[in-house]
């Protein structure tokens, strides 16, 4: 029997970032990457990505800049979304599925100061802060950028820091995502400002220095979310627990939607998961398999109602990390990125990108990750500066596309990137990167960690004035 299936093609891919243009211009063709290049990457994901068009069917160069970063090009407004265009393909049976190694490229410190690991900060959704983290080979936790919210976890740091300070308290960390960690005994410490289980009056808090969060267990990993004021820990003894506000069904169907500051509540449908996300919904990864619940926007999948309390999966296989932040959520699955989210605009329908969507890359990728889109206010002008993201590919490469005002496409331009651009000038493999608005920093296979965009709140910790650098500028790890 003869199985017919609806295969997307490359141009779909990058439906979030290009404008509108005809299907069949010979420009449109010239521009079109052939998708047989991509399909030993593809092949073990036909049958999700049939399921997913089905469900879509029934439902360094220094500018002196030293303003705060506010966008100046006008190729931002050329994010507009476009219908997938679709062929049918004949699935003739596929006998051998070539599974890629998504898996990151391992990180060598051979001489010290040395990172293993990178994320972002978080601090206020209004706000326009950014900074980063990273996590040292010898336990401790280093942060610099921004720190109105004690972002730094240092308190003898006044201000903004342009260079990486330690995390005042915090020994023997293993696991690191954004101002949480979590270190080899199972400890749980958290900073700056989140749901943090310190207040019974309030779920969320400003904490200038680590608190230690009183989990029901030892934990392996602390994920939250400032925007819904979700917090959720992966427990060693396999248990998901989550707590704060059940707005979005985060807690469960079993807890009020008008909750606003519950205990840790165990999520069984969850057990089991190696690891979690937190944004508008969370995520749960376990053996390539991607559940999800919260928000309909930003679930990625199909749902009746506006909330989902019960973990499901995702139309994705062989899944094996997950980037969210608010509504922008980015997976790789089989060494192909996959993002999806908020509407593209405002004409759009609210749902217009609520389903995983494939990303065009020249290569297969490790890692994704996505920025969330930000509504900028100029003199009496009012815009939106949308999401932006980055990949690490399996060869070491760091592509980045979307938003690049400020340089943080990192190809040594500001033209707004309408397909990935390879970044330039970095002297090693990346093993993660990691984005916000306005910035980009990466952690490389030597340990060593880059950044470039914009220092407005010195985010790129290389203890440069503010403005913004078009190509990598190394971090002065402490």
């Amino acid at each position: 029997m003869r199985t017919t299936r609806r295969l997307l093609e490359a141009d779909w891919t990058r439906s979030s970032i290009a404008e509108p243009r005809p299907r069949d211009t010979d420009a449109a063709r010239r521009t079109r990457r052939p998708i047989a290049a991509r399909v030993p990457a593809l092949l073990a994901l036909f049958a999700s990505l049939s399921a997913v068009a089905a469900m879509s069917t029934s439902c360094s160069s220094s500018d002196g800049d030293t303003r705060a970063p506010l966008p100046s090009d006008a190729d931002a407004s050329t994010d507009a979304g476009h219908e997938a265009d679709r062929e049918d393909v004949v699935d003739a049976g596929i006998a051998d599925v070539v599974a890629v190694d998504s898996a990151p490229l391992p990180i060598e410190c051979k001489e010290p100061p040395c990172a293993v690991a990178l994320t972002t900060t978080l601090a206020a959704t209004s706000s326009l802060e950014e900074g980063y983290c990273a996590l040292l080979d010898d336990g401790a936790v280093a942060c610099w950028g921004a720190n109105a919210e004690g972002q730094l976890g240092s308190p003898e740091t006044i201000g903004d820091s342009p260079v990486p300070v330690r995390v005042s308290g915090l020994s023997k960390v293993t696991t690191l995502d954004h101002t949480c960690a979590v270190d080899s005994d199972g400890l749980a410490f958290c900073w700056g400002r989140g749901p943090f289980l310190q207040s019974e009056a309030s779920a969320a808090t400003v904490e200038g220095s680590p608190v230690r969060l009183p989990l029901p267990g030892p934990a392996t990993k602390v994920a939250f979310s400032n925007w819904i004021g979700v917090g959720c820990a992966l427990l060693r003894d396999r248990s998901l627990v989550c707590w704060g506000s059940n707005g979005a069904l985060q807690l469960g169907e079993g807890v009020s939607r008008s909750a606003v500051n519950v205990q840790p509540q165990t999520i069984e449908r969850a057990f089991g998961a190696k690891d979690i996300a937190v944004g508008s919904a969370t995520f749960a990864i376990d053996d390539g398999t991607l559940k999800s619940w919260g928000s309909a926007v930003g679930i990625g999948r199909p749902l009746a109602l506006n909330q989902s309390g019960w973990p499901t999966n995702v139309a994705l296989d062989h899944v094996s990390m997950i980037d969210t932040i608010q509504e922008e959520v980015c997976a790789v699955a089989n060494g192909v990125g996959w993002c999806w989210g908020a509407k593209d605009v405002d004409n759009a329908g609210t749902y217009a990108r609520a389903l995983p969507i494939a990303v065009d890359t020249p290569e297969p990728i490790t890692r994704i990750a996505t920025s969330r889109s930000v509504t900028v206010r100029e003199d009496s002008l009012m815009y939106l500066d949308r999401r932006r993201w980055c990949a690490t590919s399996v060869t070491g490469a760091v592509y980045c596309w979307g938003l690049n005002n400020t340089g943080q496409a990192g190809n040594g331009t500001k033209q707004f990137a309408l397909e990935p651009v390879q970044v330039a000038g970095l002297p090693a493999p990346a093993a993660e990167v990691k984005v916000m608005p306005y910035s980009t920093c990466a952690v490389l296979t030597n340990g060593k960690v880059y950044c470039w965009g914009s220092n407005f709140y010195g985010q790129l910790g290389a203890g440069l004035p503010k403005g913004s650098v078009r190509q990598p500028v190394e971090v002065k790890l402490p």
